[in-house]
């Protein structure tokens, strides 16, 4: 997720070989799933239930969409439970964003937070943060603003990158 154009669409196209990232690497792993199938399908878009339905018949180990919609959200997450198939997907809804795991949050295409299991009104939260520049934040830990039990990843941690 990310506001404007953070760099989904890229690095979900870098994810399926699409394209090549300008600067760092993406690893993926050998092969596709069993008889030759591809290692990354993309869901069709306008997607539904039935395009991820399409894009699990081809048998691949990773399904890619973008800007998914609640109905593909929801497939993806049935497809992620029931075949076994992990699933990244760009998406501007938190309502659609909740059914993940995780939600990695992106601007000018580098990570600035993450949060898993997190609702759609937490995610909603750490999208406004994520949008606005580092020098809008306050990384002040005496900042009574700061919610001390708050664990986000920070931004500067260069194992993100």
């Amino acid at each position: 997720m990310g506001d404007g154009s953070p760099g989904k669409t890229t690095l979900l196209k870098c994810l399926s070989g699409e394209i090549q990232p300008s600067s760092g690497v993406v690893r993926r792993g050998p092969g596709g799933g069993d008889r030759g199938a591809p290692l990354a399908s993309w869901v069709p878009e306008p997607g539904g239930a039935g395009s991820v339905a399409a894009a699990v018949a081809l048998g691949p180990r990773l399904l890619l969409a973008d800007e998914a919609s609640e109905e593909s959200g929801a497939a993806l997450r049935r497809a992620v439970k029931g075949h076994g198939v992990a699933a990244v997907m760009s998406t501007s809804a938190p309502t659609v964003a909740a059914r993940a795991d995780a939600v990695v949050f992106l601007r000018e295409g580098g990570v600035v937070d993450l949060v898993a299991g997190a609702g759609p009104e937490v995610i909603s939260d750490c999208l406004e943060r994520s949008g606005r520049g580092r020098e809008d934040r306050s990384p002040d830990p005496d900042d009574p603003s700061r919610d001390p039990d708050d664990r986000s990843p920070d931004p500067e941690d260069p194992s993100l990158s």
